[in-house]
């Protein structure tokens, strides 16, 4: 008869140390595991310590600028108005010549443009005005010439639609391309307000001049700054040389 083959029999001793086997290598991955998590923890600790570094050096930067800004504001006025710099020795004359020139110098042509914004209209959103304007050779109409309202000079007249904030300079060019007189080279344009004083009466006051091919200290002068009213009158005299 065949023999039976036999299998030798399962000793304990194997399951145990496969068992061992396994717990060790879940042990090892949980190590593992541990040891990235760490890691990244680490990582973003030191990020955020990085950041955080990062923002104190710019309010730090920010407050030194400021601080430099403050410093710097009150010795520029103090050029600005002539008192910088030594006050005696050689430099004495040149000081007054720069407090006596400082219209003409860079830093105040820079600010004009400043104090103009403070008056400025926004054209934008701000509904312009209807000017009437009465233009006369050689002179100025006189308060008789607005005594009554349906005898007006309206021959002389004009109209434009403008704001207060608009100087004395800019209606000089819109006159200019109405009045071929007003382009001349020398052609001196005086303006004057008309408008009812307390009584009622008609006054016409001059308020300024300009001159067609330069410019003149009244050109910047705005409406608004000559306390224009709305419903004024505007009257221009054109001399010619």
């Amino acid at each position: 008869a065949p023999s039976k083959r036999t299998h030798p029999p399962t000793m304990p001793e194997d399951s145990e140390t496969r068992k061992e086997d396994v717990n060790g290598e879940k042990k090892d991955r949980e190590r593992d595991r541990d040891r990235d998590r760490a890691r990244d923890r680490d990582r973003e600790r030191g990020d955020r310590d990085r950041d955080r570094n990062r923002d104190r050096e710019r309010i730090r930067d920010r407050g030194d600028r400021e601080r430099n800004r403050d410093r710097e504001r009150p010795r520029d006025r103090d050029r600005d108005r002539g008192r910088g710099g030594p006050r005696d020795g050689p430099f004495r004359g040149r000081l007054r010549g720069d407090v006596r020139d400082r219209d003409r110098s860079p830093i105040m042509k820079r600010r004009r443009p400043m104090l103009r914004e403070r008056n400025r209209i926004d054209r934008e959103k701000v509904c312009p005005l209807l000017l009437r304007v009465f233009c006369r050779l050689g002179e100025h109409h006189t308060a008789e010439d607005f005594k009554n309202p349906e005898k007006e000079p309206v021959e002389d007249e004009f109209q434009i639609y403008t704001w207060k904030d608009a100087t004395l300079g800019e209606l000089t060019s819109l006159i200019k391309a109405v009045r071929s007189a007003a382009r001349r080279r020398s052609t001196r344009l005086s303006f004057a307000f008309v408008y009812p004083d307390r009584s009622g009466k008609k006054v016409v006051r001059e308020v300024g001049q300009t001159y067609s091919t330069r410019r003149s200290e009244d050109g910047s002068k705005s409406l608004m700054d000559l306390n224009f009213e709305t419903g004024d009158y505007l009257d221009v005299a054109i001399h010619l040389k």
